[in-house]
């Protein structure tokens, strides 16, 4: 998906053209790493199966060891793709949002600090805030007759923000199983970065989230450009 042209005399600052555009390709590049990763680990998966087949009765395994070394660091780059594109997705989620918000009511610019703060990752509660923006009734209704448009957009951002509390409360959940002191209620999850409370040995917490999360990520600057085109 590329990205819209914004006009030089629209509402939006230059700062933050420039700061969608940057989290909109960083989202589009982490994506397909992660896909690539993805279909490299169980492109290795399905060769290890055949591999332990082909090498059930002989004495060498060598083929079954070399896959399973090679899958064993194609995890490790998975994970660590599904993060950096977490990062940049919720980013582009709280950014994009409160740009919208911003030019739906009409009020001045973002500073230059106040959109640099948004382009980091945010916290689980602050995506969640996000996602409870009621988007779907702050967007204009599409010239061509698409049944349900509005419907279905709110049903994928209420979907979205109910993921992400359940990720904040497998956070408290992780946080317990490893007997840790922190975070111990979903408030004190909520204000937890997800990267930072996903361990390796725990089933991944934005496993489900991620790919709608990157959806969003990438359709926000349009819908920013069909209420700017309404006017």
């Amino acid at each position: 998906m590329s990205f819209p042209r914004f006009g030089e005399r629209g509402p939006l600052s230059t700062i933050e053209v420039e700061a969608l555009r940057s989290l909109n390709a960083a989202v589009l590049t982490a994506r397909f790493e992660w896909q690539s990763a993805g279909a490299l680990w169980d492109r290795l998966q399905g060769g290890n199966e055949v591999a332990e087949l082909h090498e059930e009765n002989t004495t060498f395994t060598f083929l079954t060891q070399a896959i399973q070394e090679i899958a064993s660091g194609a995890t490790v780059f998975e994970r660590h793709t599904a993060l950096t594109a977490w990062r940049y997705a919720a980013a582009a989620v709280v950014l994009g949002v409160t740009v919208l918000q911003r030019v739906v009511d009409a009020k001045p610019p973002l500073s230059p600090t106040a959109v640099g703060e948004l382009c980091q990752e945010p916290t689980l509660g602050q995506l969640h805030q996000a996602l409870s923006v009621p988007v779907a009734d702050l967007l204009p209704q599409r010239d061509l007759n698409v049944p349900n448009d509005r419907e279905s957009t709110a049903r994928q951002w209420a979907q979205l923000r109910d993921d992400v509390d359940y990720a904040i409360d497998l956070v408290v959940e992780i946080a317990a199983d490893e007997e840790e002191a922190h975070p111990r209620t979903k408030a004190e999850a909520a204000g937890c970065l997800l990267t930072e409370h996903s361990p390796p040995h725990h089933d991944p917490v934005y496993h489900g989230i991620l790919e709608p999360l990157l959806r969003l990520a990438e359709q926000i600057p349009f819908d920013i450009n069909r209420i700017i085109g309404k006017g």
